[in-house]
């Protein structure tokens, strides 16, 4: 295939958006990053290789809703000397795109766990990352830009059951682990709406059983200053039926400015056939700065398409008790998702209509809005 001028000029535009969303000063107005919050879809894990998420079982159906796209898309090209080399060649600007940002996370992991000893061969596939780009708005709050990164690694020669986290996005979010609010599958951007980004680096430590255990982890804010924090994670796992399962997580975290905090939060979901799935989330969260406790329900139903086309409809509300407000947001979020040019690209897009009210003397009036985004996957991301 020969490269055409348009498609080299889509190259570089898209690398530019991308590093510049990497390397840009934390605090620009984007949204928060995604989470770790759903187990993988299959238990069984081969030990011979470093883990880099704990596995549960899962309903058919809810795997094929939360990941309607081929798992194996995006492997690296065959005849690569160094496995973490990007290799460029190919004239489309998808691939090479997707190969640079796997090349460059993979060298640069590799080199921070070789700092630990030589003694384990680098599991170079493990290395995986979501880049997104897009943005919502609403009548409300206007608009909300999103360009954000998450990016997980192995650390073999530390601990098999260490590995790296490296990400911009709203930090008070994924420490206090209400960032599944607004980064599941199908309803982002409704939480936690223009909250100062910052880069985060840390390690995490993942439990020995899929099903229940701790999990471990601490990092830094890497700002000026830079703020420690560190969090402890007991997750618990219970399939009632194949169509029926139960999470819960109970989370206490610790920042060197915020103090102390914990949150709970417990996720129904419950399979009617393998096309359609409803869920059902409640978050509480107490922290030393907040006056009362945060609160969020959500219920969503899922529904599977042909060709890998999906869509979901969220109903929710949340709030804070001893709060100005009690009820800050209730509404709907229609969000439809579906491949975008690659397997490994999708493309989500949809309206929402939400009644919010922050302040005493807001008044609560219809606020309708709409969102799109581009998400970009290498490696065997998980969310």
């Amino acid at each position: 295939m020969v490269a055409t001028p348009v498609k080299s000029s889509l190259s570089r535009m898209l690398l530019a958006i991308l590093l510049a969303a990497v390397f840009s000063p934390a605090g620009a107005q984007d949204a928060a990053p995604g989470g770790r919050d759903d187990p993988p879809a299959d238990a069984a894990r081969d030990d011979s290789r470093p883990e880099t998420e704990p596995r549960d079982p899962d309903t058919e159906a809810l795997r094929r809703v939360r990941r309607p796209f081929n798992p194996n898309s995006g492997a690296r090209s065959e005849g690569q000397e160094d496995p973490c080399d990007w290799d460029l060649s190919d004239n489309d600007w998808q691939e090479d795109t997707q190969e640079f940002l796997r090349g460059a996370s993979c060298h640069t992991f590799r080199w921070f766990d070789g700092l630990f000893g030589d003694s384990v061969d680098y599991p170079e596939e493990s290395v995986s990352g979501l880049v997104t780009l897009g943005g919502d708005w609403n009548q409300y709050e206007g608009f909300d830009g999103k360009a954000r990164f998450r990016v997980r690694a192995p650390l073999p020669n530390l601990d098999r059951r260490w590995d790296v986290f490296f990400g911009r996005g709203d930090e008070d979010a994924y420490i206090s682990d209400t960032e599944t609010q607004n980064e599941t599958f199908y309803n982002p951007g409704l939480v936690n709406r223009n909250e100062e980004d910052s880069l985060l680096l840390g390690l995490g430590h993942r439990r020995r059983d899929g099903r229940k255990g701790w999990d471990l982890g601490g990092g830094v804010r890497l700002r000026t200053p830079p703020v420690p924090y560190v969090r402890a994670q007991w997750y618990y796992y219970k399939a009632y039926s194949p169509q029926t399962d139960l999470r819960f997580r109970q989370t206490f975290f610790w920042r060197s400015d915020d103090g102390f905090g914990a949150t709970a939060r417990a996720d129904l979901a419950h399979a009617f056939n393998p096309e359609d799935v409803l869920r059902w989330e409640t978050v509480i969260t107490k922290n030393e700065e907040t006056r009362g406790t945060d609160w969020y329900v959500g219920q969503t139903w899922y529904h599977l398409m042909r060709d890998q086309h999906a869509f979901s409809l969220l109903a929710f509300a949340y709030g804070e008790t001893d709060g100005p407000v009690g009820v800050r947001d209730i509404g709907f979020n229609f969000i439809w998702r579906r491949p975008f040019t690659r397997d490994y690209l999708w493309l989500s897009f949809g309206p929402s209509a939400t009644w919010p009210r922050f302040e005493r003397e807001d008044k609560r009036e219809l606020s309708l809005g709409f969102g799109v985004w581009v998400e970009m996957e290498f490696g065997e991301w998980r969310y």
